[in-house]
Order: structure tokens, then sequence, then C-alpha cells
């Protein structure tokens, strides 16, 4: 797969390929020196060409994306982008914070810990709640005694609307007003925190490991909310679950949005089945000019191809059960596509997000100054979709998302790592076949319509994003 240095690289390389090429691409300049700006009027367009000419050479539809834009038309760089982009391209965008993406991607995380689902309270889809889904051990939150289930209704004293919901949640400091589940439908019993401010924080996305004794099985539990950049809190979760000589593997990835592709790779070729060391995990497919000359650059029939790799621990299982939502995205969905023919894999759940394609993040490197906000021009960049994902088989079998084979109900006030927790639950009874009571069997959810999850980086909240 591409890296950000393949990608500088071949800036320069596919506009020298041909004269037809050349002609295609003659308002790039090459990358050693500083791009020209098309200014037609005293409004700067230097990152609305930034834009048009990154998506023109990596999209995965630049056939969409014409050869010259009048770019006085369009008033914001991501309105130049919306002007050719595929309808079902629901994932690429533009963002001037690229500093800041790429330090959250690391695990760098500026939090108070909280990681929450949004829902309109009611079908009048005006007042909205954040729904705790976890708590990340010792943040601020935590050490304020909130927990999965709470649900928040008033940050700050003010009522959370359609209208100040961003707003009043990105706040560096905030007094929450909550409920718990029992207590949220009567309006009883409101509880109101401390002033909670958020942090920089290293986090650690394995957030729970856990082993369950069931007579002949042994069954792990890992919780994973994010492929971050991290191989080694991974390497180090499984090896605990080898020391346990666990039998069975039951894999959470109900908050999980995506992330980095090694350690993608890292997590796929420690549960994919011994004997697989070599075999295609994953593919991709750029467009016809980046798989021409991508392919011609590295003269290898892999040059696309993500392959298992030798590395221990490893728990060659022939069976991996796997906890979705409709927040499980990207790398999770590649992770349960890629794994597939080689081992029967088992959702439970809900229906996955359906992020089916790879993408890249282009800042402008070589554009220097900023703009007239004041703004870098390195900080601008592409969020671009530039391939799309397929397993050994040739297989897309996520664009809309994963059907679950055993539909089961996330159930908000119930603790993860409890073999009562209805997904958990069902996990633990497909493994042994005993049925286990589970917590709130008759659960009705009391929200309205869901809105979107909150609380970490926007690169992962509002993109679900896959990095390459």
């Amino acid at each position: 797969m591409l890296s950000a240095l393949m990608l500088t690289f071949f800036v320069c390389t596919l506009f020298s390929c041909n004269k037809e090429e050349e002609k295609r691409n003659e308002d790039v300049i090459d990358s050693n020196t500083e791009k020209e700006k098309t200014v037609t009027d005293e409004k700067d367009y230097t990152i609305h060409q930034f834009v048009h000419e990154a998506f023109g050479v990596y999209y995965y539809w630049n056939t969409n994306v014409p050869e010259k834009l009048d770019y006085s038309k369009y008033k914001e760089p991501i309105d130049v982008l919306e002007s050719f982009k595929e309808e079902t391209d629901r994932f690429s965008t533009v963002i001037n914070s690229y500093s800041e993406w790429m330090s959250e991607m690391s695990g760098n995380y500026t939090t108070d810990g909280l990681i929450y689902d949004l829902s309109y309270a009611n079908s009048t889809r005006f007042t909205v709640v954040a729904i705790v889904n976890f708590v990340y051990e010792n943040s601020p939150a935590a050490l304020a005694g909130m927990e999965r289930g709470d649900i928040i209704t008033q940050v700050n004293g003010k009522t959370l609307t359609v209208n100040n919901y961003s707003e009043l949640l990105a706040e560096n400091t905030c007094s929450y007003t909550y409920y718990k589940y029992a207590d949220y439908k009567n309006q009883s019993n409101p509880i109101t925190s401390e002033d909670i401010t958020k942090q920089e924080l290293q986090l650690n996305p394995v957030l729970m490991t856990k082993v369950f004794d069931k007579g002949i099985n042994k069954i792990g539990y890992m919780v994973y909310e994010s492929f971050t950049s991290d191989t080694d809190c991974l390497i180090e979760a499984v090896t605990k679950l080898q020391a346990n000589n666990v039998t069975d593997l039951v894999l959470d990835l109900r908050f999980n949005g995506g992330g980095y592709v090694t350690t993608l790779d890292t997590l796929a070729s420690m549960l994919v089945p011994d004997g697989h060391v070599g075999d295609v995990f994953i593919q991709e497919d750029y467009n016809e000019l980046l798989n021409y000359e991508l392919a011609k650059e590295a003269k290898d029939e892999n040059w696309n191809k993500e392959l298992f790799v030798d590395i221990t621990p490893k728990l060659n299982l022939n069976t991996l059960y796997v906890l979705v939502s409709g927040n499980s995205a990207s790398a999770s969905e590649e992770l349960i596509s890629g794994l597939s023919p080689y081992m029967d894999v088992i959702l439970i759940g809900e229906k996955t997000y359906g992020k089916f394609t790879s993408n890249v993040l282009l800042n402008d490197t070589y554009d220097k100054g900023q703009d007239a906000d004041g703004i870098p021009y390195s900080e601008w960049a592409a969020y671009v979709s530039i391939a799309t994902c397929k397993n050994s088989l040739g297989e897309m079998n996520f664009a809309k998302g994963f059907k679950v084979d055993h539909a089961v109900q996330d159930v908000i006030d119930s603790k993860l790592g409890d073999e009562d927790e209805p997904l958990l639950s069902k996990a633990l009874e497909l493994i042994t076949g005993q049925s286990i009571a589970k917590k709130a069997e008759n659960y009705e959810n009391p929200f309205g319509e869901h809105i979107g999850i909150g609380g970490k980086p926007e690169v992962l909240k509002a993109a679900m994003i896959k990095t390459l």
C-alpha cells in the first residue's frame, strides 16, 4: 500500500509519464518548486487549486474531476470537492487542521474521556442526548464518576439541541447534567458533575481484556476501540490472551471506526490460523492512472496487497466472534472481510457502517505562507478516497455494511465485560452452547433517531477514517 513518502514521490512521476498525461495535467507544477497560484481576483484560491489537483490525481473516481475549473465560482475549498464528488463517496473531505488530525491518529487525544452516541431525545428532532458508550480509564470524566450508560442532557447548564450540541460538547471545560438509565424516563434524580476539563492524554485503544473459564472453553474477550498507530498495545493484549491458553476469542469492535493499515495488518496476522503467512489479506484497487504507475514502479505482483506476516503472539483459532454496531467501520470491516476466506467470522450485534474505501490524508506541503484567515497552507489537507478494498477472493462485501449473523441490540446500562451484557452473552452462548441470562432482555430504546458518535477526535468521529 501507499506510504506518505511514496505518495510524495508519485506526485512527481505521475505528471511526467507521457505526453498524454502531461497534457491532462498541464497546470500541475513539479513538486520540487513552489506551486503556481491561480488567482482570478483578490481572493486567495491557493487551496482551491490544491484540492482540485490532489483529487485529480489520487481520487478513485478521478474521471469525475474536470481538467480545468474556475475557482472563483467556489466560496470554500470544500465546495470545489463537492462539485465533482462521487455520489456514493461519504468519506472524502477537506480540512484545515492537518497537525491536529495526525496527532490524534497517534493516540494523543485532547479529551475528558467520554465517548458517546448522539441521538435525538425524541421524535421532535430538536433536543439531543449524548449516551455514554464508555469512559477511558483514569480520564477526567472517569475520575469525576461518570460511566457507561450515563445520559447527558445538558452542558454547563444549557440543554443540548440540534442548534448547539456540537459547540457545547466541544467546550474545553464542561459540567454535565446527566441521568442514570433507570431515572431517565421519569427525568428523576438528575446528576450535575463538577467542572471537567479536557486534557491531552495518551490513551490505550485496548479498553479491556478478559478471560472466561467455561469448562473446556477458555474464552478470551478484548474490547478494541480504534486502530491507532500503537501496535505494541495490541501485541501486549494478545500476548496476555495467549498466555491464558484461550481456545476462543470474542473481539469487541462495536466502537471501532477504523485507523491505520499497519495496525490492521498486525492484528489480522495474529488472528489468522496457522499456515497462511504470505497469503493475501486484503487488496486495493486504485484509479486507472495510479494502478498503472504504481504497478510499473513496484515491479511486484503484490504491490497493492497486504499479506499475512509471520508474527508472535498468534492465537491460531478457526472461528472468531466479533461484536459490531453501526459505529464499526473501515479497518474493522476490512478485518472481517480479509479474515473471512480463512476462518469463520461470526458477527453479533447490529449492521456495520459500510466504509468501503481506503483514504489518504494529503496536506499542502509545497505552498508557503498562509491564507486570509492566517491558517498556514500546510495545515490544509485533502482527505481522499483513493481506493476500494477487497479481500483475497476479490470480494467488496461491505459497501453497505455487514449484516450480522445474530442481531442483538446494545443495552446502554450494561457493563462491558459482564457475562450478562447482551452482545457478549450471545457470543458466550454460541461458544459454549449454554444459555446465559441477558441483561434487560426486553430493553426498549427510549431515544429518537441516531445522529452519530462523539467524544473522539474529529478524524474518527466524523469521517470514520482508515488511514494509509
